[in-house]
């Protein structure tokens, strides 16, 4: 217990916590921070992963914490984003309490050193998916980057089209148009097979149903 009266985030989990740290042999690692923000990374976090309570006791261990505000956990790319009041909880603290709360081995903090590919892929893709949350809830859940994206190339296609020689550095129109269609369809490769195949399902029931009604 911390002299304000408020339970101390570093304070083990009990035996469960004692479990999982015989059990995890790495640790939390600190990819990034600034003050009410971190992110952090763990083999353990990703999926498939070799015990997929390690997750779980994390998020417990740092909702537990006082200062606490938001997690959003990467499945795919094992890294977490945890948002914290910083006057009410030190970074430091919440770190540890969440590698004890998961059972992992403490806390190796990665950025002071040389940010490696992956980190840059990982810090890329966890700011991409946030923009596209952004985006998705100012749009009421209707469209996100994987349909503003395409639409604003369509857009600019066809101003470039109306303008033609004058339309400046905007790219040609046929350009814009080529981009705009293969983003959409790169993104929504899933839907698009989906309705192929159910066009050429029709098509065959189409098909057997003019045969049987031309037999004899």
């Amino acid at each position: 217990m911390s002299p304000s009266g408020q339970e101390d985030p570093r304070a083990a989990s009990g035996p469960e916590s004692l479990e999982r740290r015989e059990r995890v042999d790495e640790p939390l690692r600190l990819v990034h921070h600034h003050p009410g923000y971190l992110r952090i990374q763990a083999g353990a976090f990703a999926q498939p992963a070799h015990d997929s309570s390690v997750v779980a006791a994390a998020q417990a261990a740092a909702k537990a914490a006082h200062g606490f505000r938001s997690w959003s956990h990467n499945p795919k790319t094992g890294s977490v984003v945890v948002e914290y009041d910083p006057g009410t909880v030190e970074a430091d603290d919440l770190l540890d309490h969440i590698a004890k709360g998961a059972g992992l081995r403490g806390v190796e903090n990665s950025t002071s050193s040389n940010v490696n590919r992956q980190e840059l892929v990982t810090a890329f893709l966890d700011t991409v998916q946030g923009v596209n949350q952004i985006v998705s809830q100012l749009a009421g859940e209707r469209a996100d980057l994987r349909e503003l994206v395409p639409a604003a190339l369509a857009a600019t296609s066809v101003v470039s089209f109306v303008l033609d020689e004058d339309r400046g550095r905007l790219p040609r129109w046929d350009s814009a148009l080529y981009h705009s269609y293969r983003i959409f369809m790169q993104w929504h490769r899933r839907e698009a097979r989906v309705r192929e195949r159910v066009a050429r399902q029709k098509e065959e029931r189409g098909s057997s149903g003019n045969k049987s009604a031309d037999a004899p």
